[in-house]
């Protein structure tokens, strides 16, 4: 997620490098970490001898509809002195010794926070921005066990190179990862001799993008420049010396964000059909009143295909990053178009709670609203 100007650089360089794969709390990331902690606890077996038992659930609400988890997903770790049982699910407040549940993209960021090799300081505060800007539920507490602290700090650092963030959609983060995506493909032995005779420019730019993601009010999006195989992935809009772009997507921020976060591997037919009735709606403009197309295509020279060797690199792009989007718009905004104001199934579980995140409320022209 994006947290202006000050925090957002703080929190990319408290995290882990790379951009993960696993989503946090998936089954795939249940069984790394059942691996991981298991290997550890027995590293660790002789300082574990005096432990007793401990118990630790995590939860997270507000999980992506693609998982189609009913928006909630659970792990809980069970610790018998020198041994440790890792399970799926939701353990209740009587059954752990602590138990946290929160916003799952806020927790997937703070599972990507390392201790080793990062300064504390930076650690702090981005794990203090984090706890600010969410609503949390602690119940227990941590034993003071050193070893047990051990096991569970070194685990935690293994799993945040694993897993994914998820970032307010085409903020600076997002594009953080856009850029490692596309970067690490075009300089790749299977895709870099491609790229040496390509000159192309890719720009997505959404205006109206929200005033908490986006303090200054300036476009949301990212542009992609490949010059004989020297890739530079920029944020925001396309400069001036770059312009025009030889592919460019201009639109409205709002009515966009649920179809730029499909997954597409995922999608059923039904989500399919929910998609193309949400777009009807929610591109409609009123041409007679002088309404302007919410979202516009345009082609330098007029030619809309991109270079095939640069297609192959950017093919992951839409699933990669949608699985890295957070979910809290559209609906948490107030005061938009009707037919923008809607949680369509594709995008949102019908058990989304926006109560979960704490930002500040602006309506679609980045006016305060007042609640």
């Amino acid at each position: 997620m994006n947290y202006g100007p000050e925090t957002s650089s703080t929190l990319l360089a408290a995290m882990a490098n790379g951009i993960g794969d696993l989503v946090f709390l998936s089954n795939e990331w249940i069984d790394t970490i059942r691996d991981t902690l298991e290997q550890e606890t027995n590293r660790r077996a002789n300082q574990l001898s005096n432990l007793g038992k401990f118990t630790v659930c995590e939860v997270a609400v507000n999980a992506p509809a693609y998982l189609r988890c009913k928006g909630r997903l659970a792990w809980n770790a069970v610790f018998e002195d020198d041994a440790v049982t890792v399970s799926q699910g939701e353990l209740s407040d009587s059954e752990c010794d602590l138990k946290i549940t929160g916003d799952h993209s806020l927790m997937s960021n703070l599972a990507r926070i390392q201790y080793d090799n990062r300064d504390p300081r930076i650690v702090a505060a981005a794990q203090n921005r984090l706890y600010t800007i969410g609503k949390w539920k602690f119940e227990g507490s941590m034993p003071s066990h050193p070893a047990l602290l051990q096991t569970l700090r070194f685990t935690h650092d293994q799993m945040a190179v694993l897993t994914m963030p998820r970032f307010v959609w085409m903020s600076p983060e997002w594009v953080a990862c856009t850029r490692h995506i596309v970067s690490t493909r075009a300089l790749s032995e299977k895709y870099r001799n491609g790229l040496t005779d390509v000159e192309y420019t890719f720009s997505e730019e959404f205006i109206n993008p929200p005033k908490y993601a986006f303090p200054d009010g300036s476009p949301a999006g990212f542009w992609i420049r490949c010059d004989r195989g020297s890739i530079t992935v920029g944020s925001g809009k396309l400069p001036d010396h770059l312009q025009p772009a030889n592919f460019q997507n201009k639109g409205e921020y709002v009515p966009v964000v649920p179809v730029g976060r499909t997954v597409e591997a995922s999608m059923t037919e039904e989500d399919r059909k929910q998609q193309r009735d949400y777009s009807r709606t929610a591109f409609r403009h009123d041409a007679e009143k002088g309404e302007q197309p919410f979202f516009q295509q345009s082609f330098k020279d007029g030619k809309p295909e991109m270079p095939p060797s640069l297609a192959r690199v950017m093919a992951v792009l839409h699933d990669e990053l949608s699985k890295r989007s957070s979910g809290e718009l559209p609906g948490d905004y107030a005061n938009v178009r009707a037919q923008w104001d809607q949680t369509p199934r594709f995008d949102r579980d019908d058990n989304y709670d926006p109560s979960w995140l704490k930002y500040d409320k602006y309506d679609i022209y980045g006016r305060p609203l007042i609640v």
